[in-house]
């Protein structure tokens, strides 16, 4: 897998790699990155406790936090719509990566919480436009009966996160303070990108005539299309319900369900070592029995523990374990199908332009669920949070939306 040899993108049944070894490797590499950017996108939700008696913060200003990343992403992902296609994705990568790196460890050094919100609209600029470049990476290079199981490989990422990346950034915290997370992740995504100068392969970009026209016509394109839109809408959806929960299921089961800081790492350890084995299994299976119909089951039984989980009383980490395994096992095993879904919408020639908006939308779906979940919980002076079940009830609502959506996404190669 040299970076010597450029390669055209292949949206042929074999895919750019002739051996299935140099493509599990590839992918591999990517879930590595992916890895490192979900720490970094993560680690900050379950530090909310710490951030909140640190920096005075309230549950809307922490939102503030959390939506600040998320935004700047979706932006930045926009404003790459319109050159992504023109460049090669290994330089891009590259590119946006080593910025990631750099924001992260600013995110550590930040004095206050302006500087940290600052560095956080940062790193989400860079990681938006990096998803959205590994997003049409594997698009390119993974033809579409194998690429349900690729993006449960990559998505993976999100299991290991959750498995080593965040109890470990808790305990680092724990220990060292709520700073040392972000010194890891970036110490981390040095080698990281040290990896993907050397192993990625380079993906010029055909100089067909489509690229002849302006980016804002290519923009244009894209937004034509009633499919792509749909699409957009079911991404939005499928982002926003159950991040109407994730950013504050730390700061509940601290403060309703009777967790200590110190328990929080092995509801996460639990909950993503589960993940781990049924991310890439939910992927396969959309392969072999459709992507809409596995997406539809499994967000449809998400609705159970997405109730349960905003509803926990004073019940300790027994409750907490199992309730909140459930959930993360059936949030992150729609994504699988859901992102194959996507990408297999959208003709090869616009691909990168497609999934950087389609990045943005996932980013500002999320912050915007977090903005409207923040301004409906409430932290009474007992360190309660009250309002917390409204919004279960809300996400259930906008998951129903999101499998009507899906049921509607014809692939288009």
């Amino acid at each position: 897998m040299s970076s010597s040899a450029p390669a055209a993108p292949a949206d042929t049944q074999q895919g750019l790699f002739s051996d299935l070894k140099k493509e599990r490797a590839f992918l591999f590499l990517l879930a590595a990155m992916q890895f490192t950017h979900m720490v970094d996108f993560m680690i900050l939700m379950p530090l909310g406790p710490r951030l909140l008696e640190a920096f005075g913060m309230t549950p809307a200003r922490f939102g503030s936090v959390v939506s600040a990343y998320t935004f700047s992403a979706g932006i930045a992902s926009i404003l790459a719509a319109l050159f992504l296609d023109r460049l090669d994705r290994k330089k891009t990568i590259l590119l946006v990566y080593f910025g990631f790196t750099v924001s992260t460890f600013l995110c550590g050094v930040a004095p206050n919480e302006h500087l940290l919100l600052i560095a956080r609209v940062l790193t989400g600029a860079f990681g938006g436009v990096m998803v959205a470049t590994v997003m049409a990476l594997i698009g390119d290079v993974i033809p579409l009966s194998r690429r349900g199981a690729a993006m449960g490989l990559v998505m993976t990422s999100f299991s290991v996160a959750s498995v080593v990346g965040v109890p470990i950034g808790i305990l680092l915290s724990n220990r060292f303070g709520w700073q040392f997370p972000f010194y890891a992740i970036a110490g981390l995504s040095v080698i990281m990108w040290i990896a993907g100068f050397r192993m990625l392969p380079a993906l010029h970009r055909a100089p067909t005539g489509i690229h002849m026209s302006s980016p804002l016509a290519d923009f244009g394109r894209v937004l034509s299309k009633p499919a792509h839109w749909r699409a957009f809408g079911f991404t939005f959806t499928m982002m926003g319900g159950p991040f109407l929960v994730i950013p504050y299921i730390s700061s509940y089961l601290y403060s309703n369900a009777g967790v200590s800081n110190e328990h929080l790492p092995w509801v996460f350890f639990v909950a993503g070592l589960a993940t781990f084995f049924t991310t890439r299994l939910f992927g396969s299976l959309g392969d072999r029995i459709g992507l809409a119909r596995v997406y539809g089951l499994v967000a449809l039984a998400s609705l159970i523990p997405l109730v349960l989980i905003t509803h926990l009383g004073h019940w300790g980490l027994w409750a907490a374990i199992p309730v909140t395994t459930l959930f993360m096992v059936l949030v992150s095993g729609r994504a699988a199908p859901g992102m194959a879904l996507v990408t297999s919408v959208v003709e090869p020639r616009l691909r990168g332009s497609f999934m950087s908006l389609n990045t943005a939308l996932q980013q500002i779906a999320a912050g915007t669920a977090s903005l409207i979940a923040g301004a409906i919980i409430v932290q009474e002076s007992s360190g309660k949070f009250q309002g917390y079940g409204t919004v279960g009830w809300f996400g259930c609502g906008v998951m129903l939306v999101s499998i009507w959506l899906a049921s509607g996404l014809k692939a288009s190669s």
